[in-house]
Formats: structure tokens, sequence, C-alpha cells
């Protein structure tokens, strides 16, 4: 059993992984809005945010004393809000 501060700690950094990679989401689809190329530019931030945040999870979960389910389960539930939030602002600005 990891103890409390372990947890707070995975719990926070996996909050914090989730709001960067719906930032940078948010970011790229403005970018894509403002020029002609939008679908290679949202795709390739995609790909290029997916490769990003696996790594970052990979290396906390790796390197630092971490619990990985409450790490993972931070994330994606940050991750899925963002989702959520990124699809809905599209379809009412698009």
């Amino acid at each position: 059993m990891p103890a409390a501060s372990e947890l707070w700690w995975s719990i926070l950094l996996g909050g914090i992984l989730g709001l960067c990679y719906v930032f940078a989401s948010a970011f790229s689809t403005r970018l894509a809005r403002r020029t002609t190329r939008f679908v290679p530019i949202v795709i390739g931030g995609m790909l290029l945010r997916m490769a990003i945040a696996l790594a970052a999870l990979v290396t906390a979960a790796l390197l630092l004393p971490v619990s990985r389910p409450a790490l993972l389960g931070a994330f994606l539930c940050v991750f899925l809000v963002g989702l959520g939030v990124e699809v809905i602002w599209i379809w009412r600005h698009g």
C-alpha cells in the first residue's frame, strides 16, 4: 500500500500531465484554424502530443516514486474531461 504523500504526489503529477496535454491540444487546434492546412496540423499535433505524453508517463512511472494506478487514473480523468471540452468547443465554433 503506497504512502499517502506518494499517492497525492501521483495524483498531482497525473493531473499536471493531463493539463499539459489539454493545453497543447487547444494550442494546436487554434494554430490549425489559422492556416489552410487544418487536418495535417491537427493530426501531426495529435501524434506529437500522444508520443510526448506516453514518454512522460512512462518516464514518471519508472523513475519517480509514484503510485502508477493513481498517476494514470488522474491523467486519464483530466484527459477525458479535456477531450470532451475540446469536442464541444470545436462543435460550437466549427
